[in-house]
């Protein structure tokens, strides 16, 4: 009995749909809770939203007070002052994480030229690891753009956070439990 429940809940679509599931309900409290350490009043939790694209496999939350866009596989985030902006992408199918870092890194360069490196390493995207690397630009002023890539063995995801060189602290917490709560799961069907 013990077995069938366990080959149940790990079967590859309830299996993932239970993942995303638990994903998106963490992600709600992480993004709703509130500092219970102070002796100031408890604040009313802020409202989230929770976006789940099963066609790509990617599920994420954020705050209600960040506007959204969509435009084919391309979802964008703003913040409410749009100072920071988020988008999200999955390009391809399959695992291709350099050869997609290595063209997002290409068109950032190019968009926000001249560009200076500052950091090329690992990261973390929600409870996966992936590759990160930051540029700083100074078109349209300084700008600091962060870029997260990473695979399943489904789709190649596409995470890049543009901030002004000095972004609110408020709005940068706000991008990072974003990005805590990504999730990433065998896409339903295949994307046109």
């Amino acid at each position: 009995m013990l077995e069938r429940l366990t080959d149940a809940l790990t079967g590859r679509r309830l299996g993932g749909a239970l993942f995303v599931l638990c994903g998106l309900i963490v992600a709600a409290l992480v993004l709703s809770r509130d500092d219970g350490g102070s002796d100031r009043p408890a604040k009313k939790s802020q409202p989230v939203r929770i976006v789940s694209l099963p066609q790509l496999g990617l599920a994420f939350a954020h705050p209600r007070t960040w506007k959204r866009t969509v435009s084919g596989r391309v979802i964008r985030l703003r913040s409410p002052d749009q100072g920071t902006v988020l988008t999200f992408s999955s390009p391809l199918a399959g695992s291709h994480t350099q050869r997609v870092k290595r063209a997002l890194k290409a068109a950032l360069r190019k968009r926000f030229a001249p560009t200076r490196v500052v950091r090329d390493g690992p990261g973390r995207l929600g409870s996966r690891k992936v590759t990160t690397f930051e540029l700083r630009g100074l078109r349209r002023g300084s700008i600091r753009a962060l870029a997260l890539v990473g695979s399943s063995a489904h789709r190649t995801y596409a995470i890049t956070v543009l901030t002004p060189a000095r972004p609110s602290a408020r709005e940068l917490a706000q991008a990072q439990q974003i990005l805590m709560t990504v999730r990433f799961s065998k896409p339903l069907r295949a994307p046109r």
